[in-house]
């Protein structure tokens, strides 16, 4: 390589020697020009550490420029605003099937909805969103009374909307407390003198019915002697009864005249006697009455305080006034039984019930099965009965969204429900070995079920006609024209999308990229497949992870059309 440059600048840049250093002390300060004699040429070489060194800094701030650009660009693409979601909680592109839900929802009670459509088009995440967005009044709770009649049956009472758990609760602590209340009393000394007194007054009864008899036997020499089985008949002289050998020695005419009075007095002592057990009935009745007098001062000032807080609530007065007699009743036949408090209610899992704050409250059917839809009645650790609300009960008046398949794995399932449908009217389930029958209660909740094409004929099979449940249908577009959704709605579903899902906003550079995508995998439409459209941006947000962007960018998004092209993405 070759510069043009004259000797004497060559000279200068060269390296001092000690004899140059000499020559330059000899020469004056002043002195610039060249020798005449000094050959003259433009051609020098260049040292190789030169060159080196010179294209070492040129590499360095070439690097340094690439890298400030490649910053620039980052910080430009992470400082332009993420594409805006849509506010409203749903799949775009939807719209007619969106209207449909809605007018399916807020319809009058019993007027249930199929929604059908493909897998991954977002059925179920559409139902649960407009669901819980739609204005519905709320059901009555309810409480399931022990008939003191009939051990075996529950009746069911209205109450207050949102109160039931409380009501419950309530309940179950004055009876509780009105039990131990009521055992108190059973070890008084009170109860004991009340039982004495009553004895007394048995037997007083029962000796003056027999005293006239008594008196005239022993006028004849007739002792009426009391013992455990009842009265003992027997000869007696100068007031001491006649033991029975001296009484066989006797002469036979003796013995056959003695005998004859004892017959007699048999007689009409048999009389008396069989009289003698409505005495004893009637001390009994006083005594029950007693016990449920004692019941009643136990039980009644916890429940009025309860009643006295819903003073206009007739439903839940006489649901009260139930439990007050059943209470009673259970305290007189169970007396004796300390630990066990009576069964007045049939006890709930309240944890299963809707929270009534939730506007319109939305059950999924995650698991379905006759005792899921309906409820089962079982039995608790203690033995007592307990009501397990299904997604039914559970609803109240709300919404109760259920994936078809489920219900057409298992036949039983779906007759199960459609029988409810057809009664509107909720009963729950037996458990094995409880023999409790709960009144029903009535189907209030709305019923959304979620189908496509085959899990539909398999419903008809099991059920010719069953379309008739369901006089609301809502049908899911698997792609609409491009016209009627742009690639700005599209790009702020995705937005949205990614927003619920937890993912990284999205640049405004990728909605173009997602927009041909969905329209490459709709064929010339737009592509509504929400898990597609999902996977996408998912993978697109890992990558994006592994290179520390703040936002999904369009190098994101073609690195995993890229990966899933190749059929990388898992």
């Amino acid at each position: 390589m070759v510069f043009w440059r004259s000797r004497a600048e060559k000279k200068a840049e060269a390296p001092a020697t000690a004899g140059d250093e000499g020559a330059a002390k000899a020469t004056p300060a002043g002195a610039g020009s060249r020798s005449a004699t000094e050959p003259l040429t433009n051609v020098v070489t260049l040292m190789t550490n030169r060159l080196a060194d010179r294209l070492a800094d040129r590499l360095a701030d070439v690097s340094t420029a690439d890298a400030e650009s490649e910053t620039t660009e980052k910080k430009t693409a992470n400082s332009l605003a993420p594409i805006k979601p849509i506010e409203q909680t749903h799949f775009f592109g939807q719209k007619r099937a969106i209207a449909k839900i809605r007018t399916a929802l807020e319809a009058s009670r019993g007027e249930h909805l199929v929604i059908m459509g493909q897998p991954g088009t977002g059925r179920l995440g559409l139902a649960e969103a407009i669901g819980k967005d739609v204005e519905r009044s709320p059901a009555p709770d309810w409480i399931y009374v022990v008939d003191h009649d009939a051990p075996s049956r529950a009746k069911s009472f209205a109450l207050p909307a949102g109160e039931g758990m409380r009501i419950r609760r309530e309940v179950r602590g004055v009876t509780a407390k009105a039990w131990a209340a009521f055992n108190r009393y059973l070890r008084s000394e009170e109860h004991r003198i009340s039982l004495d007194l009553l004895e007394e007054e048995m037997r007083y009864h029962s000796e003056k019915a027999v005293e006239p008899v008594r008196q005239r036997a022993e006028a004849q020499n007739i002792a009426v002697v009391k013992s455990l089985d009842g009265y003992v008949l027997a000869p007696m002289h100068e007031g001491r009864v006649v033991r029975s050998d001296v009484f066989r020695a006797l002469p036979d005419s003796m013995k056959r005249n003695v005998e004859a009075k004892i017959t007699a007095f048999e007689d009409e002592l048999q009389s008396i006697v069989a009289t003698l057990p409505e005495a004893e009935f009637g001390a009994s009745e006083k005594h029950e009455a007693l016990l449920r007098q004692t019941a009643l001062r136990a039980v009644r000032p916890g429940l009025a305080a309860i009643k006295k807080s819903y003073p206009d609530d007739a439903s839940l007065a006489a649901a009260l006034d139930a439990i007050e007699e059943s209470f009673m009743t259970f305290a007189v036949r169970g007396m004796g039984t300390e630990k066990a408090v009576p069964s007045v209610i049939l006890d709930c899992d309240d944890g299963h019930f809707a929270d009534p704050s939730v506007r319109s409250h939305v059950v999924i059917a995650r698991t379905a099965s006759a005792t899921d839809l309906l409820g089962e009645i079982s039995r608790d650790a203690l033995g007592f009965a307990v009501l397990l609300p299904g997604h039914l009960m559970r609803a109240g008046s709300g919404i109760v969204i259920i994936e078809a398949w489920r219900l057409a794995a298992d036949p039983a399932t779906w007759l199960a429900l459609s029988a409810a449908i057809r009664s509107k009217e909720i009963v729950p389930v037996n458990a094995a070995g409880v023999g409790v029958k709960a009144d029903p209660i009535p189907l209030l909740a709305t019923i959304v079920l979620i189908a496509d094409a085959q899990s539909w004929s398999k419903l008809e099979a099991i059920e010719p006609g069953v379309a008739r449940h369901f006089p609301h249908v809502a049908k899911f577009a698997e792609t609409v024209p491009i016209a009627e959704l742009s690639e700005s709605d599209f790009a702020k579903g995705a937005a949205r999308m990614a927003s619920d899902h937890g993912l990284r906003p999205l640049n405004p550079a990728v909605a173009p990229l997602i927009y041909k995508d969905a329209v490459r995998r709709g064929g010339g439409r737009v592509s509504l497949a929400g898990i597609a459209l999902l996977h996408l941006l998912q993978e697109a947000d890992a990558i994006a992870a592994d290179q520390s962007a703040s936002q999904i960018r369009a190098a994101d998004l073609t690195e995993a059309l890229s990966r899933r092209a190749e059929g990388a993405t898992p």
